[in-house]
Formats: structure tokens, sequence, C-alpha cells
């Protein structure tokens, strides 16, 4: 029988804050759907799919032991934390979603914790740090005007520690494509609007704008402003940084879709004397708090599995990092079932702050690697859940093209040769598609605490970090699929002794 998700808005936890409706989210059509005949070049929004329309493939024998593992019961719990972010946008947030020392990180973390009490783990308790000075873009807003037009760029969005306008300033845009320095030759960029064009690479995380060094050329020349288009077919609002990854830009910086970009490229070709408008607002804001959250289920011996997903996010967040949020919460209700004398070693669950924002060595995963060496010292296992599952997608001309199956995931495996085999086989038993190579350091929330255990990670990544990262972008079949795949590497780890998995230093043996 074909099943429907319900995802409800609110959450039903202690803090009963939010009301509970359907969450809205980008409409799912079906394979059968017919591609309308229109002309070459016109852009095709994504048809995203329903969930009973996704690829499935038998499990492996012994999989009864997950069946509990449910993805649909899995994407319910993204919907819930998905509906904190949706009521950042819902209270007039410009900068919206679940964002370091922000009411709704805290919301966020109040609900993972009635969750952990609701499941009956001990120790819950919420870890709350003191944030470094935090940049934050208050209000804005974008205009082009020319030909007797004035359009409002309604994708425009302030790159991470872009500096602010004093006011309302009024430029001239100048075309630079991908902002190389044969793009800069001849052009007088000084006291200009520098508009940008950045390829994903491969994803919403970074562009080839960034990657290759246009926006300090663009500073370097001279710049007012500068505006970046992120190439992803249609109108895709984007934040690629966060945490403070690349030096301030000492220039106002707002990213763009592509059909907003379009519109001054369009104006500039016509020759119709176009100018930008814009006003970009920021402050510093400080004594601001951020928050792990802890809970603990007791095992028979003092060894340790310890199984850790970030918190923040912008935007929905629902690849990132809801689906690690949700996927922690359902593990978490699938090992208390069992009795304690079951569970050979206590696993240790946790989330982390300030993921996307500057949080310094005292806070977040910084904390953990640097005051938690008691936990280390017998930890046999440490699973980093971040964007567990998503759709597969594909640029295709002028579309987003998305799929009825789970994209490959970046991956890493850290630790001897046979916790390494355990994790390759299990992953191939449940059909979990990796790129042909592993990271050689891990990213993510991993890349900090990979050499304090063994550990593993797999991160989907395409549409993280834009507007692009709803429910309809992650799979109810995918966030099954790895949920199951991580309890068994889990239960086989059991399995082993503490040395056999170590086999030496903490090094990353994946080949």
């Amino acid at each position: 029988m074909k099943r429907r998700l319900i995802i409800l808005l609110g959450f039903v936890t202690a803090i009963g804050a939010l009301p509970v409706t359907q969450v809205a989210h980008a409409q799912e059509g079906r394979l059968t759907d017919p591609a309308p005949d229109l002309p070459r070049g016109t852009y095709l929004p994504p048809n995203w799919l329903a969930d009973d329309q996704f690829l499935r493939w038998p499990y492996p024998p012994g999989d009864v032991a997950y069946t509990d593992l449910d993805g649909f019961r899995i994407k319910t719990l993204v919907g819930e934390v998905v509906a904190i972010s949706r009521k950042s946008r819902a209270d007039g947030n410009q900068y919206w979603g679940r964002i370091a020392g922000t009411p709704y990180e805290r919301l966020t973390n109040e609900w993972t914790a009635a969750q952990f009490r609701r499941i009956g783990l001990e120790q819950v308790r919420i870890q709350e740090f003191d944030l470094p000075p935090q940049w934050f873009p208050t209000s804005w807003e974008l205009t082009v005007s020319g030909g007797g037009r004035t359009t409002q760029l309604a994708t425009a969005f302030p790159l991470y520690n872009s500096v602010g306008t004093t006011g309302m300033v009024t430029l001239e845009p100048v075309w630079l494509g991908m902002g190389t320095t044969a793009d800069f030759a001849d052009r007088t960029v000084k006291g200009k609007a520098a508009v940008l064009y950045g390829f994903p690479n491969p994803g919403g995380r970074g562009n080839t704008a960034l990657t290759f060094g246009a926006l300090r050329r663009a500073e370097q020349a001279g710049a007012a402003a500068i505006l970046m288009i992120v190439g992803f077919p249609g109108n895709v609002v984007n934040q690629p940084q966060g945490g403070g990854t690349m030096p301030p830009a000492q220039v106002p910086v707002l990213m763009l879709g592509d059909q907003d970009g379009r519109a001054i490229r369009e104006l500039i070709e016509r020759r119709e004397s176009p100018s930008v408008r814009l006003r970009l607002d920021v402050e510093t804001r400080t004594g601001l708090k951020t928050a792990n959250v802890w809970g603990v289920l007791p095992g028979a011996t003092d060894e340790n599995i310890a199984i850790m997903a970030h918190a923040d996010a912008f935007f929905d967040g629902a690849m990132d990092n809801a689906s690690g949020m949700a996927t922690l919460v359902a593990l978490a209700e699938h090992y208390a079932k069992a009795p304690k004398a079951q569970r050979r070693r206590t696993v240790t669950f946790f989330t982390t702050a300030a993921h996307h924002s500057p949080s310094g060595e005292q806070a977040g995963i910084s904390w953990v690697h640097n005051h938690a060496q008691a936990m280390w010292a017998k930890t046999a296992l440490l699973v980093n859940l971040e964007h567990t599952a998503q759709v597969a997608t594909y640029l295709v001309g002028e579309a987003f093209i998305t799929s009825n199956h789970v994209s490959a995931r970046r991956w890493f495996v850290g630790g001897s040769d046979r916790f390494r085999d355990i994790v390759l086989k299990t992953f191939s038993e449940y059909g979990i598609a990796l790129y042909s190579r592993p990271e050689g350091r891990p990213g993510g929330e991993l890349s900090r605490v990979f050499t304090d255990a063994p550990s593993v990670h797999i991160i989907d990544h395409t549409v993280y970090h834009t507007d692009m990262d709803t429910l309809a972008a992650v799979p109810a079949s995918g966030l099954e699929q790895s949920a199951r795949a991580f309890a068994k590497i889990i239960d086989q780890v059991n399995t082993a002794d503490l040395r056999d998995l170590r086999g030496g230093p903490v090094t990353n043996t994946s080949r």
C-alpha cells in the first residue's frame, strides 16, 4: 500500500510552542508527469517526487532488527526540526533559520532535550556556552533600474561576514563573468557594483567566484559593492559561507539567484543605463549563548559509542542538518528499546552548536574535542550524522533535474582495517552509494574530532546552504537506508574489542 507522509509544523514536546499544521514544501510530482514542450533554454522548475516514487532494494538478511528505523517516521522528525526554521521566517527575520545565538537555535536545543527525555535517556542536559561576537545582518534590499523599470531582486542575501552599507547606495553595475583576471581586463570597477557569476562546486556551499578569488579581485579593483550570482537554474537564495571560514568581505556582498542576476545582465546588454540600489544593515551582536545537548544510554560497560549531529542551519536546513538530528533521535529510540544488559557499551548522544558560526575553542565541537578526553579514551566508535540523505540531482541545460533515487555521498572512515571493512561491507549491503574516493581528511563536523576515536560519516551536499534544502529534497528511503546502515555498523562494532577497532593511532585507513 502506498504511504503518504504527513509532516507536522510544530513539535509535540514539553516546550509545545508551535501550532500543529502542515508544513508547505516544494510541490511534488510524479514520474509520469510529461515534460512540457517549451522553447529551448526555457527554465523548467524542479520536479520533486513524492516519497513513494523512490527506488528501493531489499535489505540484507537480519534487517528485521531495524524495522523500527522507518524512513517515514524519521522524515516526520525532520519536519519538526524544519518547523523551527519556518517559525524564524514567519516571525519576520530576513536572516532566518536555526542560527546560532538566536531563539530558534534555543528552540532546537529544547526540542532535542525533550526528545531525549521522552525516549528515556539519562543525564540529559543542555550545555550552554558563550559565543564570541557574532556577525548579524538585520535588514537589506536590492533593486535594479533601467529602461524605465525598477525590479526588486528578492533573492538577494548577504554573504557571511560582509560589511554593511551606510544607508541606501546607488551604483552602476559592471558585468565581470566568472571574475578571472581576464574578465577584469579593460574594465573599470572602481566605485561600481561588480557583478560576478559563480558555478556551484558542487553545490550551494561554494562556487567558482569564491574558489577562483573573484571576490578579492573585485575588492582590490576598488569595487564599491559585489553582487555574486549562484549558477543554479531558477532563482535560488544562497548563503555559501559560514563559520568565518573566509576573511571578512571588505565591501558589501550580496548573493543573487540566476534569474535576478540575469535581470541585471540583460539591462547591461541592452545598454539601458542600469543602476542598482542596495542597502545592507549589519551589526555585531555580543552576549549571545549557544549550546550542545547531551543524553546517555547506559550500557553494560564503561566503554562508549558516541553519536553526534550538528543543530544549527540556514533556511529550512532539512538536509543540513535536520536529517542528521532526526536520525540521531531515531537511533536513540531504537537502542533505548534494548535492555541495558544487551548493550555492550554505553551510547552517548549529543548535538553540537554553532557549526555555521564562529564559536571559538570553548564551544560546540571544539569543546568536545578539547574537554572530553575521558570519553574519547574508551570510545569504540564515533558516528557523525550530517546530511544523511538527499535526492540525487543533475544540472541539465536550463533545468535543475531531480530523480527517483538517493544521491551518492562524500564519506570518511577512520580507524583499523577491521573497522573499515565493517563499514564498507555494511554500506554495500544497504545500497549506500559512495564517491569513488573517500575524503582524505573529513569535512563537516567530523573534521575537528576524527582523530579522537574510530569514526565514520557520509555527507550529501548539493542543495545545502540554499532555500532548496527543503523536505522535498530529503527522501524517506534515504533516511531509512542510512539509519539502518549506521545501526548495523554500531551492532557489529559492539562485537569487536576496542583495540581491534582502533588498530593503533586513529587515522583514516580508507583506501
